[in-house]
């Protein structure tokens, strides 16, 4: 397996494996979106176990597109650069080696007014079946105006000491909402060019700052009038001559059916216990909820099963016919489906999010022993206590004393 061990140049971002640890939120920071002690012992004890990249939890790029989530970390003003400093420092000690990339994101439609204290704003009024959101419709010049706050985001990562950024145009967020035809039915610009503010995101960036830039699609949606591997493709072939992007990483989905972008178990007592848009409704509603509507509404998630999106990253490859280094992640658990995705599919490299939380030494596992299994069994209570007031963990493990995973508030 010399091939998934050895570094690997992902055009401007050298990278110590093809292994990376993907975007996985951590619910640590303080609700002004500061990140602390929490952060750096995660991602100091990640480096140490052989991570080699670490991409964070998305961070918002504005208070206007910050999650429903209290604990979100930030990057939208110079308190989040110097939260993020001391981070990145205890990273670097740990493993000099490591590359740290800050995801960024606004949510758009995906989120609602009580977190952001502003309207809910989106490329289209079209609400989003999850959040119910009323969606104001953004302006033309407001929309250029988000792309300049990419930039400026951007720019304060780079200030912060990251290696790289992932801008984050999957999983239903603000980017996604402009590329996608089911969200972006507008009459101006924007609508006649899908893939315009996208373009417009990624040129603000790079006139901001030379850090590598990395970008994170859904290689296809829930929906038939919607993202395509076919779609991914052609907006990859347009972003291409910008020579900005330095590597994608396809993913799947949107939130109105988040169990489709992580697939696995569907553990429904913590999300009616913690989910603010379920608690928001009763316990009433909740009983009525788990006995009659959830088991009509789970029909339409899609199975696990291993490398689930490898299909979809195959084809956008050989669609797009770029020199874009692709990533795949989704489904990843072996040793073996690493060195099969990358050696005999052709990808360019991986990203494991769940494996990481059970194990954060999962890829010194994998180096040892090129027939090792991830202990992660897919049982998604990690992802649904992203709305309880607990930080990140691995809920299948007894609690660790001391450890990052202690309460968030």
């Amino acid at each position: 397996m010399t091939t998934i061990f050895e570094p690997f140049r992902c055009r401007r971002l050298p990278l110590p494996t093809r292994i990376l640890r993907a975007a996985t939120y951590e619910n640590m920071a303080d609700p002004a979106g500061r990140v602390g002690e929490r952060h750096a012992a995660l991602y100091e004890r990640l480096a140490r176990g052989g991570a080699g990249t670490i991409i964070t939890g998305f961070a918002y790029v504005s208070r206007q597109g910050r999650a429903l989530q209290p604990f979100q970390a930030g990057i939208a003003g110079e308190e989040h650069v110097e939260a993020w400093k001391p981070v990145i420092e205890r990273v670097k000690r740990a493993d000099p080696t490591c590359r740290v990339v800050l995801q960024i994101a606004h949510t758009g439609r995906q989120t609602g007014s009580a977190a952001t204290g502003q309207a809910v704003v989106g490329a289209g009024p079209v609400r989003c079946t999850y959040f119910l959101s009323r969606v104001r419709t953004l302006t033309t010049e407001e929309t250029a105006a988000q792309a300049r706050v990419f930039g400026d985001a951007c720019e304060r990562a780079a200030r912060a000491g990251f290696d790289a950024v992932q801008i984050h145009a999957a999983h239903g967020y603000l980017i996604h909402q402009f590329l996608s035809p089911y969200t972006n039915r507008r009459r101006d610009r924007y609508g006649g060019d899908r893939s315009l503010f996208l373009k417009e995101v990624l040129c603000e960036a790079r006139s901001r700052t030379d850090i590598p830039i990395l970008l994170k699609m859904s290689g296809a949606e829930d929906r038939p009038r919607a993202i395509t591997p076919e779609l991914t493709a052609s907006y990859i072939r347009e972003i291409e001559p910008l020579g900005i992007v330095d590597a994608i990483e396809i993913s799947y989905g949107t939130m109105e059916i988040a169990f489709n972008i992580i697939r696995g178990g569907h553990p429904l007592e913590p999300v009616l216990r913690y989910n603010k848009l379920f608690t928001r409704f009763g316990e009433v509603f909740c009983r009525i909820f788990k006995h009659l509507i959830f088991p009509w509404y789970k029909r339409r998630f899609l199975p696990y099963s291993p490398v689930y999106n490898l299909d979809n990253a195959l084809a956008v490859k050989k669609l797009a016919q770029s020199s874009i280094p692709i990533l795949v992640t989704g489904g990843i658990r072996t040793a073996v489906q690493v060195r099969e995705i990358v050696e005999e599919r052709g990808l360019d490299g991986v990203t494991l999010c769940r494996p990481f939380i059970r194990e954060p030494e999962i890829v010194a596992k994998f180096r040892a022993d090129p027939q090792a299994v991830s202990l992660c069994t897919n049982c998604n209570l990690c992802t649904v206590h992203c709305d309880s007031p607990f930080p990140l963990r691995c809920h299948a493990v007894p609690e660790r004393r001391g450890s990052p995973e202690g309460q968030a508030t």
